[in-house]
């Protein structure tokens, strides 16, 4: 990697691409992504990598290759190569502390506040990956799965199906949780995880690589903050893995497909229902 070189991959998508396009800029090894314009009708994403082997119209015919979009629904605007030896240092200016809600403050490690202001801080490498608790569906999660277990009077244990970055698990485990496993088929995510507990000094919190039907346990929280079709595949294992008095929390599809994840789970009831921007949450238990 070469520190003052870095590469800009800007695309124009359907919004219903989103998720898509940025988990496959991460797996293909992008540093960083954000979103330059939008609207209702499309979004416009530069992506950036500082790793100058990556060849950057691979990565777009790739996505092509693997997902089969229709043509409209995402367009290569341009491939830039740049020199700026503070460009690491520019781009965490995108990355600040977010306030999720009264309880959790999520913080890149460059800045995490000296101040204790009563809120549990969940510190994120956010150049990783899915999961820097800037993405509406993320911040969604966290807000269900903090005020859920800020009303128990019990410790709780948590199965998280998707874990990527770790950032639930790790606010979990803050909010005092004392049984903890995230799970991931993807390898990567796993080993950025165990990376971002070490960074909250946490320890005992297992990880799992592997798919869903490998867990058979009760737990008193089931978590997923997984796209929408992804959720539905795997819609059994999440099921067996509720305990008795359990809770299955769901995030990361869009409010428009609220009913069809609804549907999936028609043998739960629905105990909390919230939006945030365009996409939508729920807690659900059984009926």
């Amino acid at each position: 990697m070469n520190n003052q070189t870095y590469q800009k991959l800007i695309v124009r998508l359907n919004p219903k691409c989103e998720d898509l396009w940025v988990a496959h800029c991460f797996e293909q090894g992008a540093s960083g992504i954000e979103t330059t314009n939008e609207n209702a009708s499309y979004i416009t994403m530069a992506t950036y990598f500082t790793d100058m082997t990556i060849q950057m119209q691979d990565v777009f015919v790739g996505f092509y290759q693997q997902f089969r979009p229709d043509n409209s629904d995402i367009q290569l605007l341009n491939l830039e190569t740049h020199t700026n030896k503070n460009w690491l240092e520019a781009w965490k200016v995108h990355f600040r502390p977010i306030s999720i809600n009264e309880y959790l403050l999520v913080c890149p490690p460059w800045d995490v506040p000296t101040i204790n202001n009563s809120k549990q801080i969940v510190i994120i490498n956010p150049g990783n990956g899915f999961g820097s608790g800037s993405h509406p569906s993320t911040m969604l999660a966290l807000d269900l799965l903090s005020k859920y277990m800020n009303q128990s009077i019990k410790k709780l244990s948590i199965l998280d199906v998707g874990t990527g970055s770790g950032i639930l698990l790790i606010a979990a485990r803050k909010l005092g949780a004392n049984q903890l496993v995230g799970l991931d088929i993807d390898l990567l995510s796993i080993i950025d995880a165990k990376k971002n507990f070490q960074r909250n000094a946490l320890h005992n919190i297992r990880t799992v690589c592997g798919a869903p039907d490998c867990i058979q346990s009760p737990f008193d929280i089931v978590i997923s903050n997984m796209m929408r079709h992804e959720i539905q595949s795997v819609r059994d294992d999440l099921l067996r893995n509720i305990g008795p008095s359990g809770v299955l929390i769901l995030s990361g599809f869009y409010v428009s497909q609220k009913n069809q994840i609804l549907d999936c789970f028609s043998d739960l009831q629905v105990i909390v229902d919230k939006n945030h921007e365009k996409w939508g949450g729920v807690i659900m238990k059984a009926k």
